[in-house]
Formats: C-alpha cells, sequence, structure tokens
C-alpha cells in the first residue's frame, strides 16, 4: 500500500490536547494546547439538525484523513480555521502506521 499522496493533504490543522496550566496567581486552568500541526484532508461526511431546549442544533461529521502521527488520541480535538472538530475515533488504515483517519464532530450552536 503506497502512503498517502500530499497533493490530497490541502488543510492545515492543529491538534490540540487539553492540559491544565499554571496561572500567574498559582491556579491551574484547563486550555487547549498545540500537540502538533500538520497537512491534512478534511472530508464533510453528513449532517443533521435537531431541535432541542427551543434551540435548533447542528451536527456535523467529518473525516480528517493525514499521515500517520505517534500519540494522537479521542480525547485531543482538531482545529482548522476558526472551527473546532472533536476527535470520536483514531484510525490506523490497515495497522501500517502510514496515515491515520480522524472520525470527527462539529457542534454549531
Amino acid at each position: 500500500m503506497r502512503p498517502i499522496r500530499s497533493g490530497k493533504l490541502r488543510q492545515r490543522i492543529l491538534i490540540q490536547n487539553e492540559e491544565s496550566v499554571r496561572q500567574p496567581g498559582g491556579t491551574y486552568e484547563t486550555e487547549w494546547v498545540t500537540f502538533l500541526e500538520s497537512w491534512a484532508r478534511v472530508v464533510p461526511l453528513s449532517g443533521t439538525e435537531r431541535y432541542q431546549a427551543q434551540q435548533v442544533q447542528s451536527k456535523l461529521s467529518h473525516r480528517v484523513e493525514m499521515r500517520y502521527r505517534e500519540g494522537v488520541k479521542p480525547q485531543m480535538r482538531v482545529k482548522y480555521g476558526d472551527r473546532i472538530f472533536e476527535i470520536e475515533a483514531v484510525l490506523n488504515l490497515n495497522e501500517m502506521n502510514r496515515e491515520i483517519h480522524l472520525m470527527c464532530s462539529e457542534v454549531v450552536t
């Protein structure tokens, strides 16, 4: 199997991890810190809308394709421009450590 072709990877993304960061006053706050920056392909898969609590909520599903990187986990998130995608699953294609697909959801309220 060939590695993913670089021509398909046109979007620049950030993979972020939630960490506790010490503030100047000595307290700790949770912040999203960049784990890695990478070229990727963001593919929309589906979308749904529902009416909940007197508001319309949209949920969009996407697949983010990128070269294999060690340490990417479902607890992380993808930032693409101003958009945020929650990682639902990390798929190592054919278990060959060449390409991963991140199954993500974007919640727009």
